[in-house]
């Protein structure tokens, strides 16, 4: 029931905060994504000690 409060008052978070919050977020991710995916490539590689070559948006490919 406090949630709901906190939803109806005029103290919190303002949906259209929030949207604006969430484009912002999106639009950095469009413009940054391949420095996203490069960093996440090596973050795979550093965590799990594996060769991300290996794998391509439809997942694994055959390894022989």
């Amino acid at each position: 029931m406090r949630l709901f409060e906190f939803l109806r008052s005029r103290r919190g978070i303002n949906t259209v905060e929030i949207v604006i919050i969430l484009a912002v977020v999106v639009g950095i991710a469009i413009i940054f994504r391949e420095q996203i995916g490069k960093f996440a490539n090596s973050l795979m590689e550093t965590v799990f000690d594996i060769d991300v070559s290996q794998f391509s948006s439809d997942g694994m490919k055959n390894i022989p």
